[in-house]
């Protein structure tokens, strides 16, 4: 019995550190590019193309980063905080009343109700930039941070609130009832119970809205003219030139957009994962 015990725990280390060495090998090439990026930007323009490449620069410099500074890459990452910022407000409070709404109250178009959303999803946003673009200027919103923020807003409202939706079937409507009993109305329940309970959801939410709105490129390019409007990818996109590539720039730029979201992913990773399978309880 003990041999057949012993031979268990050596199959079981070694499933072990065979699934650990496939997750490392894994987690290195996903992360060699951006490691290989961020190297890069360190390097001086005229060994960012030198051959053999040198994984680790041998001279440091940042250089690029100060240009890209010098140029109001501060500005434009400012610009992309606070439309992500605002999106991201906006899109929590106005889904989670809906997803709420959906999940606990019967009302006649719920059905078709649910449907319309999903059907919204599969709209792809490069159809829409037209029409909205003419609506924007209709109210006086193009080219500002503020009809920016509501373009993505409006983007992203219907995955939300198709998240929360099922996130908050999955929580036990016990709950609520103690609440309604003691005398909390409807809105008081969904704060001071359901929200509370639901912070997974939400930040994985969350964060599905931010790596939108702070990535995007399409809709800021076509909806901001002006450089005081431009976000950072839009900012990134003019490093490319017209003929030829500045490699430095590019790349600190590159890397200045990237490493606050895997920053922001590294911190609120547990989160993520509960909130991306809470909601497959029910729903």
């Amino acid at each position: 019995m003990s041999a057949g015990v012993a031979a268990h725990r050596r199959r079981a280390a070694w499933r072990r550190l065979v699934d650990g060495g496939v997750n490392v090998g894994i987690a290195v090439l996903a992360l060699f590019p951006i490691l290989w990026g961020v190297s890069s930007s360190l390097k001086p323009q005229e060994r960012i193309l030198e051959f053999p490449p040198r994984l680790l620069p041998d001279q440091p410099t940042l250089e690029h980063y100060a240009r890209i500074l010098r140029e109001n890459a501060g500005w434009y990452a400012l610009n992309s905080a606070l439309v992500s910022g605002a999106t991201v407000v906006a899109t929590l409070l106005l889904g989670a009343l809906g997803g709420y709404a959906l999940a606990r109250f019967a009302f006649r178009g719920r059905a078709a109700t649910m449907i319309l959303i999903v059907a919204i999803m599969s709209i792809p946003i490069a159809s829409l930039l037209v029409p909205t673009f003419t609506a924007l200027s209709l109210l006086g919103l193009a080219d500002t941070r503020v009809g920016l923020a509501l373009l993505y807003t409006a983007y992203q409202l219907p995955m939300v609130i198709w998240m929360l939706y099922g996130y908050f079937l999955s929580l036990p409507v016990e709950l609520e009832q103690a609440a309604r009993i003691d005398g909390y109305t409807p809105v008081q329940t969904l704060r001071k119970v359901v929200i509370p309970l639901s912070r997974p959801a939400l930040i994985a939410a969350a964060l599905f809205v931010l790596v939108f709105a702070w990535n995007d490129f399409v809709v800021a390019v076509v909806m901001t003219s002006s450089e005081a409007v431009r976000t950072l990818p839009v900012a990134i996109y003019f490093y490319l030139g017209f003929y030829g590539r500045e490699w430095g720039p590019l790349l600190a730029a590159s890397v200045m957009s990237i490493l606050p979201i895997i920053a922001i992913f590294v911190v609120l990773q547990r989160y993520f994962l509960s909130g991306m399978t809470g909601g497959s309880v029910k729903g």
